[in-house]
């Protein structure tokens, strides 16, 4: 399991009987598929995994229930749900008796690449909600692509590991998974898709990624805009799916989540971070960090410190 996932402390409790260990591995390229079964029909089973900062892991209850803590939110994996595990993350998880999970495994560059893809630019980070989804909609169809490809793998002449189709199968996965879990792009990515966003949004978009951490008004927007108020405003509207001056707020929280990232090392307080991303009022920035990251600044700073 190290192998095949990463380094990883386990212990047994409540008097563990020997394991009967089995773990079934199939993968595509860069997506991967793994059943796990500890054969422990009682007791408990302890695993504590540092970060996998190139991973995400897509875990399923196939039977019983997993107590999970991910970073400092805790929640219990039963069947007919699913859970995303972060890179960064620090993960403890609690295996009851004949507990048994199946894991998609996807790396960050290909996640991150699809939604650069989708957006049109790279937004930074991406983070998705510690809770479990309930699998319905996007979710449930996120598993039975995954099931259907395993299916097709286990009789051992699958179709989608043809050089031709691999790829978009992959980008199928990863473009579901960005659907069905939340994540803190999630209101850009939902944006319908349309046309592609006229000259003068882009125009903007850019001077926004290059400027974020300065004093931008919105008359210079709509001066490097080249068009009128109501026009630009139109245009962030149908093709972002939100307004100028949010789309700048959004960057700016991007912008402060990353050197708040850094900032254990660099020895910055998260007033210092607030000011220089652009914020002036400390306690809006503070509730719209925690609206879009699912926790405070000083959180960030905190459990980054602590790695």
């Amino acid at each position: 399991m190290s192998e095949m996932f990463c380094p990883h402390d386990l212990r047994l409790e409540g008097g563990v009987p020997p394991l009967d260990f089995r773990h079934h591995h199939a993968s595509l390229q860069s997506v991967s598929f793994n059943a796990t079964d500890y054969g422990n029909p009682f007791g408990r089973i302890a695993v504590r995994i540092p970060p996998m900062e190139s991973l995400y892991l897509v875990q399923f209850s196939l039977s019983g229930v997993a107590r999970i803590t991910q970073d400092d939110t805790s929640f219990d994996l039963k069947p007919g749900h699913m859970c995303v595990l972060n890179p960064a993350s620090r993960v403890e998880q609690l295996f009851g008796e004949g507990y048994k999970h199946f894991t998609v495994k996807l790396t960050k560059s290909g996640m991150e690449a699809v939604l650069a893809q989708e957006l049109g630019f790279r937004p930074g980070e991406l983070r998705f909600s510690p809770a479990p989804i309930r699998l319905e909609g996007a979710a449930v169809a996120f598993a039975q692509l995954a099931r259907t490809i395993c299916d097709d793998l286990d009789n051992g002449a699958s179709a989608f590991s043809h050089s031709r189709a691999v790829g978009a199968v992959e980008q199928a996965l990863r473009r579901l998974l960005l659907a069905a879990v939340p994540h803190n792009h999630a209101e850009l990515f939902n944006t319908p898709v349309s046309a592609p966003a006229p000259y003068y949004v882009r125009r903007v978009e850019e001077f926004i990624h290059q400027h974020a951490a300065d004093p931008i008004t919105l008359d210079e927007m709509i001066v490097v805009s080249g068009v009128s108020a109501r026009s630009l405003h139109t245009g962030f509207r149908r093709f972002r799916g939100t307004t100028p001056m949010t789309f700048l707020k959004n960057s700016r929280l991007v912008l402060a989540h990353r050197q708040l990232r850094d900032g254990a090392d660099s020895g910055l307080t998260v007033t210092e971070v607030a000011l220089a991303c652009g914020f002036t009022h400390l306690s809006k920035f503070a509730r719209d960090y925690f609206e879009r990251f699912g926790e405070r600044p000083s959180a960030t700073l905190k459990r980054m410190g602590s790695h």
